[in-house]
């Protein structure tokens, strides 16, 4: 009881005027900043960190909280307009958002994206208030052992979904998989496929092998293959109808009970249950 008065307290503080002002402006900063190519929701917060220099401690954490959330948003604008999703989670937006505005149902798609992220995070958030001692508990127990065990189901389901052949599946896993070892290793501090290239030495970001496979492949294909005028269809509408809603509404119920548990999860990432998500979808 005392968490939800609490809970309470801090949603009465955060709906004055004032701090729903600086929420608008740091949606509409991280929204303008977001859409950019391979600029997450970390670095955006870092690059307009100045900005809330003379800010009320309680607001600068509103406007950040508007920020981060306005660049998750805008990382899905590009993903699904231009096929160049801004961070690695927004991978599967840009493989199916791309195609609905290819279709004409920009809108729609946005919207979706949209609501359920707003849908979920909510949803997340006032769970994450009411259970946080009891999940920080939970999320204490997990050992290498359960860490390799969800990579394993992660691996599986992604190699299974993305594509019709098993085949193709199995091998671009393997293919990240060698991507990924790429760099020093945290715990030995031993250097692995790095040819004594420093800047390689902490890897390579997952951010930039999503915008190579996805913008700069859109670019090459545009390129070799240019589309000719009204290949495309044109927008037909811009909300979501009847039947978008009802398909939706359980669809953000399922992806929020997905991935809150891993939300949990010390660094468990977007990106595991993003992919598991469009695994439940699509079957």
């Amino acid at each position: 009881m005392d968490t939800l008065n609490q809970l309470m307290h801090g949603f009465a503080v955060a709906i004055t005027p004032l701090n729903l002002m600086w929420a608008l402006v740091g949606c509409f900063l991280g929204t303008a900043i977001g859409v950019l190519p391979g600029i997450g929701p970390a670095l955006t917060v870092a690059m307009l960190l100045p900005l809330t220099a003379k800010v009320e401690p309680t607001a600068a954490l509103i406007m950040f909280a508007g920020i981060y959330y306005g660049a998750m948003y805008g990382g899905s604008t590009t993903s699904i307009l231009m096929n160049t999703p801004g961070e690695s989670s927004t991978m599967v937006t840009a493989m199916e958002g791309n195609l609905m505005a290819k279709n004409g149902r920009a809108g729609p798609a946005l919207a979706t994206a949209a609501i359920g992220s707003f849908v979920a995070g909510t949803i997340a958030t006032v769970l994450l208030s009411m259970f946080a001692p009891v999940a920080a508990d939970v999320a204490l127990q997990f050992g290498p052992g359960e860490y390799f065990m969800i990579m394993l189901l992660a691996f599986t389901t992604v190699s299974a979904v993305l594509g019709s052949s098993l085949l193709r599946g199995m091998t671009s896993l393997f293919l990240g998989l060698g991507i990924g070892l790429i760099g020093m290793d945290s715990l030995s501090g031993q250097t692995r496929y790095s040819m004594d290239v420093q800047e390689l030495y902490d890897g390579i970001d997952i951010v930039v092998v999503a915008v190579g496979l996805f913008a700069v492949g859109e670019a090459l294909f545009n390129a070799f293959f240019p589309q000719p005028e009204g290949s495309f269809n044109k927008l037909s509408s811009v909300h979501m109808n009847k039947s978008d809603w009802k398909r939706s509404v359980p669809a953000w119920i399922r992806g929020t009970v997905i991935g809150f548990p891993f939300g949990l999860i010390p660094a468990g990432g977007a990106e595991i249950p993003t992919f598991l998500s469009y695994a439940a979808e699509k079957k």
